[in-house]
């Protein structure tokens, strides 16, 4: 079947993807080997859900994190995985179950004895940073330098941020959607922008756009430099390891060197999410 072994695993309702994407994020960051669905699309695609997710919770995993909600009880596909992590619970002799609950919904076959989190007092991170403890990570052991760096994970979207700060990393998206940009200073009237992030294949200046939706073939945009310079105003083109583009245009930029306060960087974006390098469909989004 599979040789691939998870520290944690996390199961889980879609209501609440939002919140356990990001501590799947926290928890990756940590080199923790996690299994979330959203990272093992590919790697999950053919296999029988049935029995995958029995070798996923019953055997592959040291820790199973049960995320619960009235959602996770009534759905099909929690209550199968509920199901499989209960019962591998019934005969580990060491803890293996870890609940966290976002509301009271009684759970069939969970002793009401057990110990557990309330996720609406913990932030992902936090929570993230509670199981690291839990399964014998030393928080101590990580650089300051290596906490993870800030995210927004819809399809549009407009962004504010410090890019002094963690590396210049920003990251939009998620999944085969993900695109972590890396930007550094080049002046209060244009910025670095480079493809050394693991998810960029490639980037690109849309030089003849003024409007992000004026972009209708970005496939044909020259990727073959490592880093662009945008200036105000103009769009920068990703494409990312699975083959989809993402434009950002530069709205503002701040230099601390020329006369502001911080380093910071504004900038919209789009994902095309359909695989095309077209986005006239985002006329009306911004």
């Amino acid at each position: 079947m599979t040789n691939k072994t998870f520290q944690v695993a996390l199961s889980f309702a879609g209501e609440q993807r939002d919140y356990v994407e990001e501590v799947a994020h926290h928890l990756s960051k940590r080199s923790i080997p996690v299994f979330y669905d959203g990272y093992e699309q590919t790697w999950l695609w053919g296999h029988d859900g049935l029995e995958i997710f029995e070798k996923i919770f019953g055997e592959m995993s040291t820790f199973a994190v049960m995320f619960i909600s009235s959602d996770y009880v009534k759905k099909r596909w929690p209550t199968h995985e509920r199901q499989i992590i209960l019962e591998r619970a019934s005969r580990e002799t060491s803890e293996y179950v870890i609940p966290v609950r976002f509301d009271d919904t009684p759970v069939p076959g969970l002793p009401e004895s057990i110990m557990y989190l309330k996720a609406q007092e913990c932030t992902p991170a936090e929570l993230a940073t509670i199981i690291a403890e839990k399964i014998g990570m030393d928080p101590r052991a990580e650089k300051a330098s290596d906490i993870p760096h800030p995210r927004m994970t819809s399809q549009v979207g407009e962004v504010v941020f410090d890019y002094s700060n963690f590396n210049g990393r920003y990251t939009i998206g998620s999944g085969t959607t993900k695109f972590e940009t890396q930007w550094s200073k080049a002046s209060n009237g244009s910025i670095h922008i480079y493809n050394d992030p693991d998810s960029i294949h490639g980037v690109a200046l849309a030089k003849n756009e003024t409007f992000i939706h004026e972009i209708s073939a970005a496939e044909e945009l020259d990727y073959t430099s490592r880093a662009r310079t945008p200036q105000l105003n103009q769009i920068v083109v990703l494409q990312n390891i699975h083959g989809f583009y993402a434009a950002l245009q530069i709205l503002d930029i701040k230099d601390d060197t020329r006369e502001n306060d911080s380093d910071e960087l504004r900038f919209r974006y789009a994902i095309e999410i359909e695989g095309s390098g077209n986005f006239q469909s985002y006329e009306d989004k911004f």
